[in-house]
This record gives structure tokens, sequence and C-alpha cells, in this order.
């Protein structure tokens, strides 16, 4: 048996053993009732539970190191290594390629979770015995999970070199985005484990105390994971935005905004003793939204509407029980401790701090509901007939008023204290926002801005933004750690307004420019001089754009992804601070000097068109695979007919390092009196449309002129105003939270 699976397996038998300690522990605190003493161990099985769990996570971390080593020594014979590494890669590359499958990515959140879990014991105090009954159950599934796929199996033989980190993945933020994210995945575990053990001792209140830091821990770090992505994608994909409603995004912002209802309702609980089985349960439900997400994409199901969605490893049962597991466990707990948890009733119609949080709370727990059917459509309406996915109308429609409402909400809350307040006292304190406000919403109108919705949408951020710059510059002066959640707040007012305006005012136009001629696009002209070949393969479009005294060359890519099965493209995004020139490469095109025949015909997968006196269709991609060293083979499957005569041909695109040069498919025609054939050659490939452009000689078609080499490209040319104040708030909602997490860890005195 390899040594990583071993290390694997040994740990699973470690955290059962700390799980059954801890479970015993339980037991015999039951047992014991109130003589012993609160967090004691009368079975004295405490220290052998501890032993079990740092014996896991020492394994955990031997297995994730022997795995670093083995990619970092390029150890083909490992089918995990091999699938995401060669020996090419730089070397930031290669630690992602620690990460950049699904074996990899359980096993990284297995070794977070035990590091983690390290901490958590340090610090639970009363809370230990528990809570680490839950963490050790969770833990254990993601080690059964890596026993079924395991990222140490190997091959028979060893390959001289890897396949490769998919071109798309080969991105500074493939080292960031997806560690933050299973930080965050990973802490939302200690959230179960407080609220599962809060229930099981009858402790409703505590546990609250311990929950904060580790849900605004949660809300950072997922928050910013989700950020990063939007900021890769705008960056790099090259479709024009930072936000698509993909299923796969959806699947982590669900549980962050679950997450964040969580927060609010916690400082409530704190406060006023309020809302205690509403955080039970949003602790609860916020993992086993985790493991939905995780479900989602790893299963398969989404295949056909996301393109983040992984392959299937046949793990689907396992999932579906760690689901069934956790929900059983943790709302097990909730209903048979619901009659024992204490309710404060809260008045709803005060105008205070604990009803604006409350608010907040349904706010967002309603978007989470929408975005979570949303992306759950596809299964929702495949068990009903055909599967579908919500469209992004659906989001976008639905979403217009939450937006507004947090707006509306996030005006008022820095001048609403915990006592009731009388509205005029509100609309005094409001006031200069209102105006400032309406001065910033005067801007967009004037420029054009016209839909009510959004000027009233445009209106309400700028008076969050306002409200609580106004709150924010005021705490800054007492202390700077109670200014967390206004300095949070004043860049959520910035990112909804980036995001409206960036939207309402967007520009796009497409151009197509052949080499060394000048053209034009929203007024700024554009020459292109050429491509630049590169060594990873991700050949340069180097384009000349120049206005008024601005002057620079626009650098974007086009590559072959073998993944994704077409050309993808990156942009070049010139930034400043009113807008960004966004330029998007979408084909190009080099042809040598030949005798143009006008015999192109353009074809999408399972489509037929007729030619001549034939029938051509187009079948199917033929991914070949490497027909040569260093060169990728893409085909078509095409059948070309007619009443007497049918053919099967199979032209292709070569792709190398060096471009893509086309391999024609030539084969005899059996009709006819003389010796003929037919040739086809494959133009383009759209893989994103599913479609060839195909040109075809032999088949009857008109002979034309001589045409000289042209070398052309067509790309998108964009002006995407306020980017740079979206992503300025995105940041200052980090920052604000990053505040938040050292006043919750800060000594009694300080920063209250």
């Amino acid at each position: 048996m390899d040594i990583g699976n071993l290390l694997i397996i040994l740990a699973l038998l470690a955290t059962l053993f700390s799980g059954g300690s801890y479970f015993s522990a339980v037991l015999s605190g039951k047992k014991a009732g109130a003589k012993a003493k609160k967090g004691s161990d009368p079975s004295g099985m405490l220290w052998a539970a501890r032993l079990g769990f740092y014996l896991m996570a020492g394994l955990v971390t031997l297995a994730s190191a022997y795995l670093m080593y083995l990619i970092l020594t390029h150890q083909f014979q490992v089918s995990y290594v091999y699938r995401y590494s060669s020996r090419d890669l730089p070397l930031g590359y290669l630690l992602s390629s620690f990460w950049a499958g699904q074996e990899g990515s359980f096993l990284l959140w297995a070794f977070l979770i035990a590091l983690m879990g390290i901490a958590f014991i340090k610090t639970a105090k009363e809370f230990e015995i528990s809570g680490m009954l839950a963490v050790n159950l969770v833990q254990a599934f993601f080690l059964a999970i890596l026993v079924k796929a395991s990222p140490f199996e190997t091959y028979p033989q060893v390959p001289a070199d890897g396949a490769g980190l998919n071109p798309l993945l080969q991105n500074p933020w493939m080292v960031i985005h997806p560690p933050v994210l299973f930080i965050g995945y990973a802490a939302i575990t200690f959230l179960f484990a407080l609220a599962f053990a809060g229930l099981l001792r009858r402790d409703y209140k505590q546990w609250v105390s311990k929950a904060l830091p580790w849900a605004l821990f949660v809300s950072l770090t997922l928050g910013a994971g989700i950020i990063i992505g939007a900021y890769w994608a705008y960056e790099v994909l090259g479709w024009g935005g930072y936000w698509g409603w993909d299923p796969v995004e959806n699947s982590s912002l669900v549980p962050w905004l679950t997450t964040l209802a969580l927060l609010h309702g916690l400082i409530v609980q704190k406060r006023t003793g309020a809302l205690p089985k509403t955080n039970f349960f949003l602790a609860i439900v916020s993992l086993v939204l985790v493991l939905y997400a995780t479900f989602l994409t790893r299963s398969g199901v989404l295949a056909d509407f996301s393109v983040h969605s992984f392959q299937d490893l046949g793990i689907n049962r396992y999932l579906i029980l760690f689901m069934a597991a956790t929900l059983g466990l943790g709302l097990g707990a909730f209903f048979w401790r619901g009659r024992d948890i204490p309710h404060a009733g809260v008045n709803y119609t005060a105008l205070n701090r604990e009803n604006i949080l409350l608010a907040s709370l349904f706010v967002f727990a309603a978007s989470a509901l929408l975005v979570f059917f949303g992306t759950s459509s596809p299964i929702i309406t495949g068990l009903l007939g055909n599967a579908s996915a919500a469209t992004v109308s659906y989001y976008n429609t639905t979403h217009l008023p939450i937006g507004i409402l947090i707006a509306v909400l996030l005006s008022a809350a820095p001048f609403l204290r915990w006592r009731e307040e009388g509205f005029a006292a509100l609309w005094r304190n409001l006031l200069p926002s209102l105006l400032l406000s309406a001065a910033t919403t005067a801007i967009p109108v004037w420029s054009g801005m016209s839909q009510p919705t959004l000027i009233i949408f445009v209106f309400f951020a700028a008076a969050a933004f306002w409200s609580n710059l106004i709150a924010a510059i005021r705490y800054l002066k007492i202390n700077w750690l109670n200014a967390s959640a206004p300095i949070a707040h004043v860049g959520v007012g910035l990112l909804l307004m980036g995001i409206v305006i960036s939207a309402v005012f967007e520009q796009n136009q497409k151009v197509v420019l052949e080499k060394d001629v000048p053209g034009e696009a929203l007024n700024y002209r554009l020459i292109y001089r050429g491509l630049t070949p590169a060594a990873n393969g991700k050949d340069v479009l180097n384009i000349d754009v120049s206005r008024d005294q601005t002057a620079y060359t626009a650098r974007p890519r086009f590559y072959f992804s073998r993944s994704n099965q077409g050309q993808m493209r990156e942009p070049d995004v010139r930034s400043n601070l009113m807008y960004d020139l966004y330029i998007s490469p979408l084909e190009r095109r080099s042809t040598a000097g030949h005798t143009h025949h006008g015999n192109t015909l353009v074809l999408k997968k399972g489509e037929k068109k007729s030619f001549g006196d034939y029938q051509v269709s187009f079948v199917s991609f033929d991914m070949g695979g490497h027909s040569e060293a260093g060169v990728l083979r893409v085909g078509a499957n095409l059948t070309i007919s007619n009443e007497r005569e049918s053919y099967s041909v199979v032209p292709a695109v070569l792709y190398s390092q060096g471009g893509a040069r086309p391999e024609a498919a030539t084969f005899p025609l059996r009709s006819g009196d003389k010796s003929t054939s037919a040739t086809v050659t494959i133009q383009r490939i759209d893989a994103d449309q599913k479609l060839v452009e195909l040109e075809l000689t032999g088949l009857g078609e008109q002979t034309g002129e001589n045409v000289a080499p042209k070398e052309m490209i067509m790309v998108e040319v964009s002006r995407k105003p306020f980017m740079s104040v979206l992503w300025l708030g995105a940041i200052l909602m980090t920052a604000g939270t990053l505040i938040g997490i050292r006043r919750r860890l800060a000594p009694a005195g300080e920063g209250q």
C-alpha cells in the first residue's frame, strides 16, 4: 500500500478513536449530571480524545506534505500528479496543483479542519467535549471520501511528463482563491460544532460569545474568496463580467449569506437575548449548505449548466450520506432541545438597532433562499421533467428589491441605538446623508439613468455610503476598533453603487482589425501589430491603443484549453478611477495566400446543411489527444452524403506552442467518370458556440480570384465605469470585517 493511502487510513482511524473518546466523555458528563463541574471530564477520556485528534492532525499534515512532495518532484506515476502538473510549470502553479483537482481539494479541506481543530481545542473550554464530537464526525467523512477518492492512486507505468495544469488555471489568483474559500468552508464546521455543543449542554447563551469570532472569520474568508473569484473572472476569463450567477459561483454565495444572517443574529442575541432558535438553526444549516454546494459541484449534476463543474468521482452516495448525517445530527439536537430553548420577545414595531439587525437577517436569509432555489433548479426541474437552469434575469429580478432593502437598512443603521428612538431623531441624523445622496444620485441621472428602480437603488446605496462614512469618522476619533461595522458598510455602499452604475453605463463595440491597418472603437484608435507566441501557449495579441494624450499597447491573449475543448481568451484591462477600458479578443484568423472559392460552411454541432449536391452534417468533436509530442489534435466528425454516396471524414486542427495549423481531410469521390477527390479543412473552431467553420473543395464549388495573405482579429472593446469604486468597496468591506474580528478577540474592555 502506498504511504499516502496508509496515512489517510490511519488518520481516519485516529479521528474515529478521538470521536469515540469524546463521545465517552459526553456520556460520562451526562451521567454525572449536576455533580460534574462545567466542562469537566468525569470519564478521564479527554486526554485520549485530544491525543487521537492530535495524531489525526499530524497524519493529515504528513499526507498533505507527501502529496506536495510528489508534485514538486514530478512523480507522474501518481495519477493526481500526472493529471494536474507538468515539468514546465513554475513553482507557484505547482503549489496550486495541490488543490486543482477534487481529491487534492478534499485533502486541503481536511488539513484545514485539523489545524483549526487544534485552535478550537485550545479556546473552546467547556464547549470542547461536545463540540469536538461534531468536528470528528465531519472530519471522519472527509477522510472516508479520501479513502474512496484518493490523490495517491498510481499508474502501472511512469509517464515521462504530466498533462499539466489547465491553462485557464495558470494564473496567480489560482494560488490564492481556492485556499481562501476552503478556509471559510473549514471554519463553518466550528460554527456547527459550537451550536451542537450549546444544544447538547443546554447552554443557550454562552455559545454566542464563542461563535461570534468564528462567524466573523467565516464571513471574512468566504466573502474574500467570492470577491477574489469575481475579480479573477473579470481580469482573466474575457467574457466581460465579474459575476454570472453561475450555479457553482452561487453554491459558495448561499452559505456566505446564511453566515451573514447568523452574524447579525448573534449580535442581537448577545445584546438582548433574542433569536436563540434562529441562530442555532442558521449555524446548523450553514454547514449543510456548504456540503450541498460540494455535492452540486462534484456530483456532475451541473455538468451541462456550469463551466466550473467537476467530473463525477463516484462519491455521490458518500456526499449524500454526509449531508444527511450532518443535517440529522444538527436538527436532531435542535428539535430535541427545542422546548428548552428560552424565548425572548422582540418588539417588531420599535425603531432601534435590534430591529435593524433583525431586518438584515431576514433580508440575507431571503436572498440565500432565492439563490438556493435558482441554483438547485437543474435538480428540481430534472425531477419534474427536463432539467433546466435558472436564467440570469431570475436572479437580477429577484435581487433588485433585495439590494434596495440592504441599502435602506444600511442608511439608517449607524443612527439607531439599542434603546427605542423616535422617527424625528432618526430623520434629523439622516438628513445630511440624504442630501448628499441626492447630490450623488443627480450625477448618474444627468448622465442618462432613467429607470426609476435603479435611481432609487443608487440613491439609497449612496445614502448607505454617506451615513456609514459619517459614523466611521466619528468612531475613528474615539476608538478605531468600534469603526469595524461602519467601515464594512461604507464598502457595501460603494459596492452597490459600482454594481448598478457599471451595468447601466457600460459601452461595448466589436471591431475587426487587419494587421497594421488602423481601426476605431469607442473613439479609440486601434492597430493590431501581430501575435507574440508564448512558451505556455497563451499567445499575446499586440494592439496599439491611442486617444488624445493616451497611448499604450494592449496585450490580450488567446490560447487553447483542452479541458474546455476550445479557444480561451484573456482580456487586457486598463483601469483608472472613473472607468476601465476592457479589450477582449473574440476571434483570430490567419490566412495564407490562396484562391478563394466562396466555399466555406458554418455548422453547429448536430446541424446539417446543403453544399452543392451534398448534405454536410457536423456530428461531434473528436478529441484525438496528442498526435505528436507537444501537439494537441482537435477534430470534427463529419458526414458528407447525397443520394448515391456517403463519406465520414475527420478534418482537424493541430494546436501547439507555435500556434494552430489545420489538418485537412482528403477523400476520393466514388461517383463520376473521372477519379476525383475532395478536401475539407477546418478554418475555425468555436467551442463556446459548439460550431466549426469549414472550407470544402472538390464538391462542385465555383472558382474565384486570388486573395492576398491577411491576418485579422476581432475584438470587443468595452468601457466599464466605476469598476475601481466597486473593487474599493469590496476591499473596505473586507477591511471592516478584519477589524471586527480584532475587536471580538480583544481583551475585555478594549473596543467596547
